[in-house]
């Protein structure tokens, strides 16, 4: 019976490695952890290395295959003899390569990529499945200083079937302080305590495996929640097991506040009066009276409209200068909501004398920079990567990119009879 089970087991694994081999499934992931298509070594903009370019992380397979399969004049794999391929003996070193060695001869990989040229270099296979999503095991750990944890990668396909894929996952933590992830997935804890992600790659997809680190001290009394945000904080600091800081005196809360809300030292008669008040919700009473101040208006005016590139460049810019600056100003202190601001900023039309906020449009003239301010400013999100290629770190590809672009295309100016100023309107054509 034991003879048998290893028999069928023997039959199982070498049907598994006869099966053929795909670009897509299989030789792109190990070109990616190889490092073959970072931005450092053939993914770098335009010319690649050596007029030899691949997609950044391998975000665009069709165009990697074409350029190993189809370009180079045939060089790159050569069928008759795979392991004289220019992608094997560079990778490998056994040529001269600027790039290093990526490939270790006789290494499962180096099999791999020679057993594919050998079968003929295919693109995919008949009905192969699409990569739908990969997950990370474990998603969520708690790991003290200076422990360590081996992470499982498994990639889900539409077909409903599924494969370890941990050897050819790019493991990256977000904050090496705290933790570092080897090429292995083995993730090791430093001194620091608190929460660090160690961001998993496959194949254009992204999980994420988040790492607490718990300095383990008592948290014995929390200050009063007074919103979701503290008790977010709160529930973190307790389960991290670092005790919050205590409450400042109220010359020190003062202080901060009108900082923070107003750009300004507190007076001294306000100096004066709030520690002498009694009041249980002084504190949030001096929060408001902040933020319905017209030092609020000012200060929040000047950070805005900064962000916002209102700039002064000439002299004729002046006019455009205060006109914004005032109707942010305006708006900040009449509390317009910041959707309703948005909103007026991006269908702003006119001249800036008749509407104001036609001025970022002045400042801001391409659609390109249109979306990647808007993305940033508005967002949270950075996407200038992906004018170039699908976002390494983000969801946002590169169509996505465009497709918000051209919203922005829509926007078209025509000059005014005065110098350097243009009239805004939308639906150009």
């Amino acid at each position: 019976m034991l003879r048998k089970t290893l028999l069928l087991c023997c039959i199982a694994t070498a049907s598994l490695a006869a099966e053929p081999l795909s670009f897509v499934r299989d030789i792109q992931p190990i070109l990616t952890k190889a490092g073959c298509n970072a931005g450092a070594c053939h993914a770098k903009a335009i010319t690649g290395q050596r007029g030899f370019r691949l997609s950044v992380l391998g975000f665009e397979p069709e165009e990697d295959y074409e350029a190993i399969v189809k370009q180079g004049k045939g060089r790159r794999v050569f069928p008759p003899a795979p392991e004289e391929s220019l992608l094997i003996t560079k990778g490998a070193a056994i040529v001269p390569h600027t790039g290093g060695k990526h490939l270790e001869p006789g290494s499962e990989f180096y099999q791999t990529l020679v057993r594919w040229i050998a079968e003929g270099m295919p693109y995919t296979q008949s009905n192969e499945p699409v990569l739908n999503a990969i997950a990370v095991e474990p998603s969520r750990i708690t790991l003290k200083p200076k422990a360590a944890q081996q992470l499982k990668v498994t990639a889900r396909y539409s077909d409903g079937s599924s494969r370890d894929v941990t050897k050819l996952a790019l493991f990256e933590a977000n904050d090496t302080a705290m933790a570092s992830a080897t090429d292995s997935g083995l993730v090791n804890t430093l001194d620091l305590p608190g929460n660090v992600a160690v961001m998993v790659r496959f194949g254009g997809k992204v999980s994420v495996c988040s790492v607490l680190i718990p300095l383990g001290a008592p948290v014995e009394s929390l200050p009063p929640a007074k919103n979701f945000i503290d008790q977010l904080i709160f529930a973190n600091l307790k389960q991290i097991g670092i005790p919050p800081s205590p409450i400042c005196d109220d010359s020190t809360f003062l202080r901060r506040v009108s900082l923070d809300i107003g750009g300004r030292l507190p007076t001294m008669e306000e100096t004066k009066a709030f520690p002498a008040d009694k009041a249980p919700d002084k504190r949030d009473r001096a929060i408001e009276a902040l933020i319905n101040s017209p030092d609020y208006a000012d200060y929040f005016a000047n950070k805005w409209t900064a962000l916002l590139k209102n700039q002064r460049t000439e002299a004729a810019d002046i006019t455009a200068n205060f006109a914004f600056h005032a109707w942010m100003r305006d708006n900040l202190l009449a509390n317009t909501p910041y959707d309703q601001l948005v909103r007026q900023i991006l269908a702003s039309t006119g001249t800036i004398v008749s509407n104001p906020p036609v001025a970022w449009y002045k400042r801001v003239k391409e659609p390109t920079t249109q979306v990647e301010d808007v993305a940033q400013l508005f967002l949270g999100v950075r996407m200038q990567c992906a004018q170039c290629h699908h976002h390494p770190f983000e969801r946002w590809t590169q169509a996505e990119y465009y497709h918000m672009a051209a919203f922005f295309s829509q926007i078209g100016r025509k000059p005014t009879a005065i110098a350097g100023e243009d009239l805004i309107f939308h639906k150009r054509g």
